[in-house]
């Protein structure tokens, strides 16, 4: 479980969450499991270089995993989703 107790420290997970791409990255890794970089770039119809700057910002969050795995023409980079909670505390008092 991750505590961000003030939005500094929780700037690396904000960055990794705002965009719309790599939220469905992340909610398809989530709903499906483990899938190659290639596989998530072809459903989401986008290049192989956009792929991996947005695996690598989520990945740098600690939001997705990547493992190099043995494919039919070299190495696969599998991508999931980790199973880490994110908790975010108010940075504000109540009183």
């Amino acid at each position: 479980m991750v505590h961000i107790h003030n939005l500094r420290d929780g700037f690396p997970i904000f960055k990794a969450l705002d965009s719309k791409t790599r939220i469905a990255i992340v909610e398809m890794l989530a709903e499906n499991g483990p899938m190659g970089m290639t596989d998530i770039a072809e459903v989401l119809g986008i290049t192989a270089g956009a792929i991996t700057t947005h695996i690598k910002l989520l990945a740098e969050a600690g939001i997705v995993n990547i493992e190099p795995s043995k494919g039919k023409h070299g190495i696969r980079k599998i991508c999931s989703a980790t199973d880490r909670e994110i908790v975010i505390e108010s940075p504000f008092n109540d009183n």
